[in-house]
């Protein structure tokens, strides 16, 4: 598909126009390049119009002028070319109209004329892109925003050479050091109880906190590089999607007991005084089915994962409690002649 002449990069069209020519070498085609207010009129009724070549020759029908919010249907009194006698130089023309528009954008357009009224169609010679123009009546009129002041740019200092890639306290210690070394020659003190060398690393102590607040930030920032829980959650809230809180891993556990535990039916065990652990493939120097607390202490915890025993829901404080019977360690199933 073709792309449109105006959708185009328009950097090189103005100059195609200064430069095409008929078959017999002369110039046919022409554009509006700017325009601007008359400078000498307080009324604010001249507009300036510049061309892409000479003048072109057309009366106050040709000269259409659109737009406005408060003051709509500006009418063209005359037109007047300003032709240059310099080769080099464009022309331009000097357009009167009545009344001056307001502080919104106008549009220029130079159209072909019928029954002595402007159509749509743009003037002939010209380049479609360039037979309108868009303006404002007010560029030159003062304002009364705060603008900046133009006045002398700010003197630009030099700016010291600092590596950006440091991102932890010895680097940055390093950098303060260096600095003040090429700022205070005469400061050689490197020890630590000096003043100086406390406030240098007290500094990169605080730069090595704000580097990994800044990473930290900008690693929680999105879905997938977020490392905390608490991140990913924000992420979907923003979506609607609540997440679940997650539960521990469960697993079943077949205790076998050649007695009923404990042995008085009336005082049952407290799960919150026992749990279950696992050995880590023996890794645990005992071999015994029943361990106590305190056996565990010199036990680097990362050889046993600990699961506590769960209790049944609905049941109150006083009646968490649990019973091993000896005859239900080990549960026959009728397999149906083995069949299956």
């Amino acid at each position: 598909m073709r792309t449109p002449e105006n959708c185009r990069d328009l950097s090189h069209r103005r100059r195609d126009i200064r430069a095409h020519t008929n078959p017999e070498g002369e110039h046919d085609l022409n554009g509006i390049d700017y325009v601007e207010m008359d400078p000498e009129d307080e009324q604010m009724t001249t507009i300036i119009v510049f061309f892409l070549g000479q003048a072109p020759d057309i009366n106050v029908e040709n000269v259409r002028i659109d737009g406005g919010v408060r003051v709509r249907n500006i009418e063209v009194l005359e037109v007047h070319p300003c032709l240059n006698t310099d080769p080099r130089k464009d022309d331009c023309m000097r357009i009167r109209v009545h009344p001056t528009g307001d502080f919104s954008v106008y549009t220029l357009r130079l159209v072909n004329a019928e029954g002595g009224r402007p159509t749509d169609e743009p003037l002939d010679g010209f380049d479609p892109r360039y037979a309108q123009i868009d303006f404002s009546f007010k560029a030159n009129c003062p304002s009364d925003l705060d603008c900046l002041p133009v006045g002398c740019p700010p003197k630009i200092l030099p700016e010291p050479e600092i590596s950006y890639l440091a991102k932890d306290y010895a680097s940055f210690r390093q950098l303060i050091l260096d600095r003040l070394a090429l700022t205070m020659p005469d400061w050689k003190e490197r020890h630590i109880p000096d003043i100086g060398i406390a406030l240098a690393e007290l500094l990169a102590y605080v730069g090595d906190y704000l580097s990994y607040y800044q990473d930290a930030v900008a690693t929680e920032s999105y879905l997938m590089t977020a490392r905390q829980r608490i991140s990913v959650r924000r992420h979907a809230t923003l979506v609607d999607y609540r997440m679940h809180e997650g539960c521990n891993a469960r697993a079943w556990v077949a205790v076998e007991t050649d007695q009923n535990l404990p042995q008085d039916p009336n005082q049952p065990l407290d799960p919150r005084q026992f749990y279950f652990i696992t050995g880590h493939n023996d890794a645990l120097p005992f071999r015994t089915q029943l361990l106590m607390h305190d056996e565990l202490r010199n036990i680097p915890p990362g050889l046993y994962e600990v699961f506590e025993p769960i209790i049944p829901q609905g049941q109150t404080r006083t009646e968490r409690r649990l019973q091993f019977y000896a005859a239900h360690s080990r549960i026959r199933f009728y397999t149906w002649g083995n069949r299956e």
